[in-house]
């Protein structure tokens, strides 16, 4: 990707993160969340910035995923790719020995 395509993503990113920023302080009153144990309060404005570190947190755990997955279909693919051009090429040695041979009959 060249340096426009980053630069546009990090341009979209910042503007987000005002998004969120601005929503978070517009929401500073307490609220209480339950965890099904125990109950927390706490300002809202927190519970947006965790929520949000999560969700990126969880997103970069699932792109690294991706690519090792990728990675490995990838490999397989190639496997596949060399294992059928093996064949093939195997199949045109055997049909050219078997013209050879009908031609030596002849």
């Amino acid at each position: 990707m060249n340096g426009n395509g980053k630069q546009s993503k990090f341009v979209l990113g910042l503007v987000i993160v005002l998004i969120v920023v601005v929503f978070a302080v517009l929401n500073v009153n307490p609220v209480t969340v339950s965890f099904g144990f125990t109950r927390v309060k706490l300002p809202l404005i927190i519970l947006i910035i965790v929520s949000l570190l999560l969700g990126a947190l969880v997103t970069l755990l699932l792109a690294g995923t991706s690519k090792k997955n990728d990675s490995k279909l990838n490999r397989h693919a190639k496997k596949q790719i060399s294992n059928v051009k093996v064949s093939h090429d195997s199949q045109i040695a055997d049909a050219l020995k078997e013209n050879n041979t009908k031609k030596q009959t002849k």
